[in-house]
């Protein structure tokens, strides 16, 4: 185990909290565990966003007054004992004045990232109440082996948190599962195919190449994705393009028809066509009413 004063800052600390003390390090081949206490004086908003796949544990009750925002920004459900980030994702949290203990965990270890990133189990997202039994024990048996060390620590540390990560990963690749059965698309493919679309609005986007995207077939993916979302492909491309127009339209003082063009329409006239029937103005009586008029 390396000593405290090698390890450097602790990962994704509290940058809002009023004190922070860390009772307990560890480090291993990429992998980061600490025990940390802190708290606030006064209320405080920030976004945690971790700088790898993040998982805590709470050693006691927690906060009660600690909240996340869900994506809709109003307040969710208090977390659990058990929280997870996937890499690149961000919990936006209010915190009023109290305590925290937690056990943190972080992992950039090579075995623990192609776990994590394997395409069976990329639906990977952020959770506040991960309700794993087994997970939880780990992190119990974890803040145990963290206080009172002995030999050999090193191995057992680290495999253990492999163990919690090979638990995570059974967990979503069953909940990915779960959706299949139901014919819906994968959370991963879904965000991949968006990605895509968003990408390329200006471009002639085919079903076959949206399809090469997510390595899978034309027909599976028409059926998946309107099984997912509610609407057909071909209908939600429409719209987003729609959408891009309308915001061109607003801050961009480019002529019409070179904002269809960054939109994917082949001439301003189908662009106006298609503008009218989803809004019921033209682009021109659109942009003047937004007031943005060139």
């Amino acid at each position: 185990m390396r000593h405290e004063a090698d390890l450097g800052p602790p990962l994704c600390a509290p940058h809002t909290a009023s004190h922070f003390h860390v009772e307990r390090r560890f480090h291993a081949n990429g992998i980061f565990a600490d025990i940390r206490h802190f708290g606030w004086t006064q209320s405080s908003r920030s976004v945690f966003q971790p700088d790898s796949y993040y998982l805590d544990f709470s050693i006691g009750p927690r906060c009660p007054t600690a909240r996340f925002f869900n994506s809709e920004r109003e307040l969710a459900d208090p977390p659990g004992d058990v929280v997870f980030l996937p890499k690149g994702g961000a919990f936006a949290t209010l915190s009023e004045p109290g305590e925290h203990s937690l056990l943190c965990l972080t992992f950039e270890n090579d075995r623990a990232m192609q776990l994590f990133e394997d395409d069976s189990v990329a639906d990977l997202a952020a959770c506040q109440d991960v309700q794993i039994g087994r997970v939880r024990q780990g992190l119990a048996r974890l803040v145990e082996e963290l206080r009172n060390p002995g030999f050999g620590q090193d191995i057992l540390l680290e495999s253990m948190a492999l163990m919690l990560v090979v638990e995570l990963c059974r967990h979503f690749r069953h909940a990915q599962y779960d959706r299949s059965a139901h014919g819906q698309m994968p959370g991963w493919r879904l965000r991949r195919i968006k990605d895509k679309i968003e990408a390329d609005l200006a471009e002639m986007l085919s079903v076959a190449d949206l399809a090469a995207e997510i390595r899978t077939s034309p027909r599976h993916l028409i059926r998946t994705f309107r099984a997912t979302t509610g609407i057909t492909l071909t209908d939600y491309i429409a719209s987003r393009r729609i959408a891009r127009a309308q915001d061109l339209l607003v801050r961009d003082e480019a002529m019409i028809k070179v904002i269809a063009g960054k939109c994917g329409f082949q001439s301003a006239a189908a662009f106006s066509a298609a503008f009218r029937k989803a809004t019921g103005m033209t682009p021109r009586e659109y942009r003047e009413d937004r007031g943005a008029s060139r």
